[in-house]
C-alpha cells in the first residue's frame, strides 16, 4: 500500500508499556480500516521502546528529565525510520511531555480526550490512571482552562487502582476481582455528578472489556490512534537557490493546529487543541 496515496502518515510509537503500546498498533490497524473504507487498509507503523524497567525507576526516582531523555532518543530513532508524526500511548510519560525533544511533531494524548469531552458538552468526568496522572496536571490543567470539573477516586481508591495497573495490568494480569472494583469506583463517580470517566491508563479498556459502565468511557488510546489517522501529510516541493527544497506540513481535519517545526523548541511540538 503507497502510503501517499492513501494519505495516511507514517506514524511513529513511543512505546511504555507492552501491553499499551500492543493496543496502539492494533487500534491503529483497526481504526484505520473506518478511515479509509476498506478492509485491511492498515498504515505504516513503527515502533520503539526501551526496557520498561528504565522508565519505572526514572519514574519512581521522580526523575522526569530522564523519562523525557528516553521518550527523545525514541524520537529521534523514529524520524530515522521516517516517521512523519510521533504518538505516545502512556499517559504516565506525557507528564514529562514538555521537556522532549523531537525532530518532528507529537500528538499529545490529552488533546483528543479534551476535544471528545467537549464536543460531547460535559462539564465535570472522572478520570482513572496512575497517581502521577489522576492527581497531577496532565489532565487536570488543560480540563480546568475550560471550566470542566475533574474528579478523581478517593485515596484510597485511587491507591488501589495504582496497584492494579502498576502490579497487574501492565503485566498483561486481567482479574474479574479488579475489574469489578474499577466498575464500582466508575458507579460512585456517577452518583457524584460525573458525566463521563477518562480511562487514562492504556490498559484499562483492557480490563473493562465486557463490563457495563454506568456512564460513558473515554478510551484514551483509542482517541489517539483516530486522531493519529485524521492527520495529513503533504509534501510542497519549490526551488532555492540551486537546490530544491522540500517541506512538509501536517493538517488536521478536526480543527487542531500542529507545530511543523518542532525543533526551534521543545516547548512548541504539541498539538494546540484550537477546535476546543
Amino acid at each position: 500500500m503507497d502510503n501517499c496515496v492513501e494519505h495516511i502518515p507514517h506514524i511513529g510509537i513511543v512505546a511504555g508499556t507492552a501491553e499499551g503500546a500492543a493496543l496502539c498498533y492494533r487500534l491503529l490497524c483497526l481504526e484505520a480500516e473506518n478511515v479509509m473504507g476498506r478492509r485491511y487498509a492498515h498504515p505504516e507503523v513503527t515502533l520503539h521502546s526501551f526496557s520498561l524497567h528504565r522508565y519505572l525507576e526514572a519514574i519512581d526516582r521522580d526523575d522526569w528529565v530522564e523519562v523525557a531523555a528516553l521518550m527523545s532518543q525514541s524520537a529521534a530513532k523514529l524520524t530515522q525510520a521516517g516517521a512523519d508524526i510521533i504518538i505516545c500511548p502512556n499517559n504516565t510519560l506525557h507528564k514529562a511531555f514538555n521537556l522532549v525533544e523531537s525532530p518532528v511533531p507529537w500528538i499529545h494524548i490529552v488533546t483528543p480526550v479534551v476535544r471528545e469531552v467537549v464536543a460531547r458538552c460535559w462539564h465535570r468526568v472522572g478520570i482513572l490512571g496512575t497517581q502521577a496522572v489522576m492527581e497531577g496536571s496532565v489532565y487536570s490543567e488543560p480540563l480546568h482552562q475550560l471550566d470542566i470539573d475533574l474528579m478523581v477516586p478517593e485515596q484510597e481508591a485511587g491507591t488501589r487502582i495504582q496497584h492494579i495497573i502498576r502490579h497487574e495490568l501492565i503485566a498483561g494480569v486481567l482479574t474479574s476481582k479488579s475489574a469489578l472494583f474499577v466498575q464500582k469506583v466508575i458507579a460512585e463517580m456517577a452518583l457524584n455528578g460525573a458525566e463521563a470517566v477518562i480511562l487514562a491508563c492504556t490498559e484499562l479498556p483492557l480490563l473493562m472489556a465486557g463490563y457495563q459502565a454506568a456512564i460513558p468511557l473515554l478510551d484514551s488510546t483509542r482517541l489517539l490512534a483516530r486522531a493519529a489517522l485524521c492527520y495529513r501529510v503533504q509534501e510542497d516541493q519549490h526551488s532555492e537557490g540551486n537546490r530544491l527544497v522540500h517541506s512538509r506540513a501536517i493538517t488536521s481535519l478536526q480543527g487542531s493546529m500542529i507545530c511543523v517545526n518542532p525543533s526551534e523548541s521543545s516547548m512548541e511540538k504539541h498539538i494546540t487543541a484550537r477546535a476546543v
